[in-house]
C-alpha cells in the first residue's frame, strides 16, 4: 500500500507542477485584486475593468525537490493521448502501469533530493477567474462582481521515513532484514474541494485629506460546491518478527484504520465573506490633492508615501450533503497458519450525510512603500487562522513576501522574495501590461535544487481607464518629481553655504 501512496501523491505533484499562481497586485490590478482585499478597487484607475479569464495556481511539498525543467522536457509525460488518461484515471492502475503507460521514467529522474521526515506534506491551490468587473460609481463608491472556480487540495503528515524503508536498496536486497523491523506509524489524512464562486463586492472612501487616505471594502460570495474527496490514515502500526528457525511461529502484528470520504451529486451550497481596509499616508504638498474647478476630488491620485492594508478573506463554509463513507478497520495478530482475512478486517459504510467544511479563512497584511516616483518596495503577510489539524477546515498555507517593483499605467515588473511556514523558500519574477499579466514568484528558484514550491498565474483583460484621473495623476507624478528635485537642490545649496 505504501509502495502506491507515496508515489501517487507525488506523481499529482509533479503533474499539476505547470499550473501554479501567485498574488501580484499593484495600483493598477484592478478587478483581481479583490481577491485578496476587497477595499483595493475603491477609487481605482478605471472607469471599469472587465476580467476575461485569469488563472491562479500553487502546488508544493516538503518531501522532495523536484527538478521542473526534466519534467517540461520529457514530452510532457507523454499525456497526450486521451488513452492515456482514461487508464491513468483507473482505480485499478499501479503506479509501474502509470509510469509505463505514460513515457514517465523513475521518480528519481525528477527528484534532485529527498528529505524523509515522520510529517511529510503535499499541499495545492488554483482558482480560475472568469469573466469579472469593477466599476466605479464615482470618487467615493466602487462595485465588483466576480465569477470562480476554485480547488483547494493537500495531504498532511505523511511518513516519508517509513516509505524510505519499504524503497531502500539495503532492504530490497535483503527482505528478511526488511521484515525483521519495527515500522513504526503510518499516519496521515488528506482533503480535496473544489467549488463554483459567484462574489459581490462594495468598496468605499469614508475619510479623506490632503494627508491621509482611508477605504474600506466588503465581499459577500455565494457557493456551489462541485466534488470533495477525503481520505484519513488512523494511527496504523506494523511489527514482524521473523522466527528462521521455526518460521510457522513468526508473529505479523498490523492494526489500524482507512476512511474514505467522496461527495455524491446533490445541493451543496455554502457562503464567504471577504472583509478589508486600506491606509494611505500622502503628501500634502501636491496641489493634485485639492478641488479642481469643477469640484472633483482627485486626493488619492498623488503617490502615496506608503500605504497599508488588512483583510480577511475566504470566511464562511460551504456543505456538502451527501458524502459517502467508508471506514476499514484492520486488527491483525498472525501467530499461526490458520488464518482467514475475514476475521480481521472491518468495512463499514455511512451513506447520505452532511458535512460542512469552513472555508480556509486566512488574514493578509500589506505595507506597500514608495521608494521614488515608479518604484515601490512591498511587504506581505498571509496568515491560515486555523489549526493544521483541524480537519473540517479547508488549509492553505502562510507566507510571508517582499517584493520590489516598478509601476506604471502601461507596464509594471516584479521581483518577489518568500518562505512560507514550511520554510520553503522563493524567487520569482512577473510582468503586467493594459491588456495581459503573467508572471511565477517561483520560477528562479525552479530552476536550482530548491525547487519545492511552484506557482504561476496568467490573466487577459480589458481596461477603461478614467482619463480624467489618469491625467490628474501624471500630473502628480511630474509635480512630485519636480518637488524632489527643487529639495535636493535645497539640501546642496543649505550644505554648501555651510561650508
Amino acid at each position: 500500500m505504501l509502495k502506491k501512496i507515496y508515489p501517487l501523491v507525488f506523481f499529482i505533484s509533479l503533474y499539476s507542477y505547470a499550473q501554479t499562481s501567485v498574488n501580484f497586485t499593484d495600483n493598477f490590478s484592478g478587478i483581481e485584486s479583490v481577491l485578496y482585499n476587497p477595499a483595493n478597487i475603491a477609487d481605482s484607475f478605471y472607469k471599469v475593468d472587465i476580467n476575461i479569464l485569469s488563472s491562479s495556481t500553487t502546488t508544493g511539498n516538503t518531501y522532495s525537490t523536484v527538478k521542473p525543467l526534466t519534467i517540461l522536457k520529457d514530452n510532457k509525460f507523454g499525456l497526450n493521448d486521451l488513452d492515456v488518461f482514461k487508464k491513468i484515471s483507473s482505480l485499478d492502475a499501479t503506479i509501474d502501469t502509470i509510469f509505463k503507460i505514460s513515457k514517465l521514467k523513475d521518480l528519481d529522474s525528477y527528484v534532485s533530493k529527498k528529505e524523509f521526515s515522520e510529517d511529510s506534506n503535499f499541499y495545492g491551490n488554483s482558482t480560475i477567474l472568469g469573466p469579472s468587473f469593477l466599476w466605479t460609481v464615482n470618487n467615493y463608491n466602487t462595485v465588483g462582481f466576480t465569477t470562480a472556480i476554485r480547488f483547494n487540495g493537500y495531504a498532511y503528515n505523511f511518513n516519508s521515513e517509513l516509505y524510505n524503508q519499504f524503497t531502500e536498496k539495503t532492504y530490497l536486497n535483503n527482505p528478511k532484514k526488511l521484515l525483521d523491523n519495527n515500522f513504526g506509524n503510518l499516519t496521515g489524512y488528506g482533503q480535496a474541494f473544489a467549488w463554483y464562486e459567484v462574489g459581490f463586492t462594495y468598496a468605499g472612501v469614508p475619510i479623506h485629506t490632503p494627508t491621509e487616505f482611508f477605504k474600506v471594502g466588503v465581499s459577500l460570495k455565494f457557493l456551489r460546491g462541485i466534488k470533495t474527496y477525503s481520505f484519513l490514515l488512523n494511527d496504523f502500526t506494523s511489527n514482524f518478527s521473523l522466527n528462521e528457525d521455526v518460521p510457522e511461529d513468526s508473529v505479523l502484528d498490523f492494526n489500524g484504520s482507512v476512511s474514505v470520504s467522496s461527495s455524491d451529486t446533490g445541493a451543496n451550497y455554502g457562503q464567504g465573506l471577504d472583509i478589508g481596509i486600506v491606509y494611505e499616508k500622502r503628501n500634502k504638498t501636491l496641489p493634485i490633492n485639492n478641488i479642481d474647478k469643477h469640484g472633483n476630488i482627485y486626493y488619492s491620485k498623488a503617490p502615496y508615501s506608503f500605504k497599508i492594508s488588512a483583510s480577511i478573506t475566504d470566511i464562511g463554509f460551504i456543505s456538502f450533503n451527501n458524502i459517502k463513507t467508508q471506514t476499514n478497520n484492520v486488527d491483525l495478530n498472525l501467530a499461526n497458519s490458520n488464518f482467514a482475512i475475514s476475521d480481521y478486517l472491518s468495512i463499514g459504510s455511512n451513506k447520505n450525510q452532511k458535512e460542512t467544511y469552513l472555508l480556509p479563512t486566512t488574514g493578509h497584511l500589506n505595507f506597500d512603500y514608495n521608494l521614488n516616483n515608479h518604484w515601490y518596495l512591498n511587504t506581505n503577510l498571509d496568515v491560515y487562522l486555523f489549526s493544521k489539524d483541524r480537519i473540517n477546515a479547508m488549509k492553505t498555507v502562510s507566507n510571508i513576501s517582499f517584493t520590489p517593483r516598478y509601476e506604471s499605467q502601461h507596464i509594471s515588473a516584479f521581483l518577489p522574495l518568500s518562505i512560507n511556514n514550511f520554510g520553503i523558500y522563493k524567487a520569482g519574477f512577473g510582468i503586467k501590461t493594459g491588456l495581459f499579466y503573467a508572471g511565477s514568484s517561483s520560477v528562479l528558484t525552479n530552476l536550482t535544487n530548491l525547487s519545492k514550491e511552484g506557482d504561476f498565474f496568467i490573466g487577459l483583460k480589458i481596461p477603461i481607464y478614467n482619463s480624467k484621473v489618469v491625467s490628474e495623476y501624471k500630473k502628480g507624478i511630474r509635480k512630485y518629481s519636480l518637488l524632489k528635485i527643487i529639495e535636493n537642490i535645497d539640501e546642496e545649496e543649505n550644505t554648501d553655504s555651510e561650508l
